[in-house]
């Protein structure tokens, strides 16, 4: 059922005064909009159709490119019309073939399938040049041709060039790496949307494994980790951690209709930080006046130091006008003008204000544009990688980092996700952080960013947007939430 619903207000912090391009995206759950503001969600919804167009149209010809470069024998199996009995259960693939599964990215589907190589084709450096085979996705009905040609092979290891075509439609075309009899590769479809990810190997248990990985929370988290024999990975903050949790649900008899997931949204979020990961000291503001969030912000900045790590999450309405973005907190007057709304500029003040090395602001709220696009670091299956991992987050952890995380939409969405009293980005962000914790894995903002992308796949009016606002000097780094279990 839709509600009051989140609509766009990307921004700049382009305050003249104080700051310079600096983005923000805030909230706005509101139902009744002036002609002003629907005249510019309508100009920025065809600039950003527009966008989309030049976007496809661009996808559509580098596809083409490259599906040019694949091989007549390839391209006469992937075409080729043949129905294509669907193999339920990886155990039932042919014998004596190289076995792969992956995910998508965008697409929220899993799958598997096997390729052979054919024996007719010409040898590379004793390789043969072709192979050929079928996939199938989690659907329970698609299958794709699917077909392979060796580009380069180095000190036995190959390179060769992939191309599907599914009885859904989706055509692909990537590369794979293969070193002995494991590799990996990557396609992207003809439409741009969706990237293919994958993974293959001579052993057909060793493909069931992974497969069986990737089911488990498949639309919240894209991969999972096998556990056996794995290390942990331990990490040492320098400082302590801390939150600031605001969610505004029930308002003033002031015009502003009341919300059901911005309280529940921190309320849940807060209680599996208090259970599963070490934070000194959550503050909540549930239905704050102005006065009672700047009251909080001022309480923040006086606890943390430079060594500390802070959260700040909102969830709310919020309202643009002048091309100034603002919170409205429970008091706030239905028109502005009045002064009891709350300017992203002033805000801007109170964030640069608070002593942190981490700063991580997430804010349950829409944009326009900018999508952010990143791997799953996470996706490691060995302790020599877990070790590069280890390092890396490390590294995270000790630059300094500045980040937003925000989610939007042009058109409207629902408060609350279906059968849910939570809103779809803090539900998701909410599942990720117990899975992880379930896991013994620390999970980073860019990992977070990542799979939010996914729980939003196929809504195209609302997508995550991660970045680093210029002003507020980010070095590097990157927000953790460290597992209670991995702190050392």
């Amino acid at each position: 059922m839709i509600k009051n619903c989140k609509k766009l207000t990307m921004l700049l912090f382009t305050s003249i005064f104080l700051f310079s391009s600096v983005e923000a995206n805030w909230i706005t759950k509101k139902s009744d909009k002036s002609k002003e503001i629907i005249k510019e969600e309508k100009k920025q919804k065809t600039q950003w159709i527009k966008l989309k167009k030049k976007e496809i149209k661009k996808n559509k010809e580098e596809f083409k490119k490259e599906e040019k470069k694949i091989s007549n024998e390839v391209k006469t199996w992937i075409t080729k019309k043949t129905k294509n009995k669907f193999i339920k259960n990886i155990d039932e693939l042919p014998d004596g073939a190289i076995y792969f599964t992956g995910y998508s990215e965008g697409g929220n589907y899993l799958f598997y399938g096997y390729v052979k190589p054919d024996q007719y084709s010409e040898k590379i450096d004793g390789f043969y040049k072709t192979s050929k085979g079928v996939g199938f996705f989690n659907d329970g009905k698609t299958t794709c041709q699917i077909g392979s040609t060796v580009l380069i092979v180095d000190s036995g290891e190959l390179t060769s060039r992939v191309s599907g075509n599914c009885s859904n439609g989706i055509e692909f075309v990537g590369k794979t790496s293969q070193t002995k009899n494991k590799g990996w590769g990557q396609a992207k479809t003809s439409d741009g949307e969706q990237k293919l990810n994958f993974e293959f190997n001579a052993n057909k248990n060793e493909i069931a494994k992974l497969y069986k990985a990737n089911i488990v929370e498949e639309k919240t988290i894209a991969r999972t980790l096998p556990r056996k024999n794995i290390k942990k990975i331990n990490l040492k903050p320098n400082g302590k951690y801390y939150a600031l949790l605001i969610g505004n649900s029930n308002y003033d008899d002031n015009g502003w209709d009341d919300l059901v997931s911005p309280v529940n949204d921190i309320n849940a979020i807060k209680s599996v930080l208090d259970k599963s990961y070490k934070f000194e000291k959550i503050m909540m503001v549930r239905d704050g006046t102005k006065k009672e969030i700047f009251k909080a912000f001022q309480d923040l900045s006086k606890l943390t130091t430079t060594n500390d790590y802070v959260l700040v999450y909102y969830s709310g309405h919020g309202m643009v006008k002048a091309e100034q973005a603002y919170w409205i907190p429970k008091d706030g007057s239905l028109e502005w003008g009045n002064g009891d709304w709350i300017n992203i500029n002033e805000l801007n003040i109170f964030l640069t204000e608070i002593k942190a090395h981490h700063l991580a602001l997430m804010v349950d709220s829409c944009y326009v544009g900018g999508k952010f696009k990143g791997i799953n670091i996470l996706d490691l299956e060995n302790n020599e990688d877990r070790k590069i991992l280890n390092t890396k987050l490390q590294d995270y952890l000790d630059l300094r980092s500045r980040s937003v995380l925000s989610s939007g939409s042009l058109g409207q969405v629902s408060d609350t996700a279906p059968n849910s009293k939570n809103s779809i980005f803090a539900l998701s962000f909410i599942n990720m952080l117990n899975i992880f914790e379930k896991e013994s894995n620390p999970l980073n903002m860019r990992s977070i960013a990542f799979n939010l992308e996914n729980a939003f796949a196929g809504n195209y009016n609302q997508k995550p947007y991660y970045y680093h606002p210029d002003t507020w000097k980010h070095l590097g780094g990157d927000f953790i939430f460290i597992p209670k279990k991995n702190l050392k």
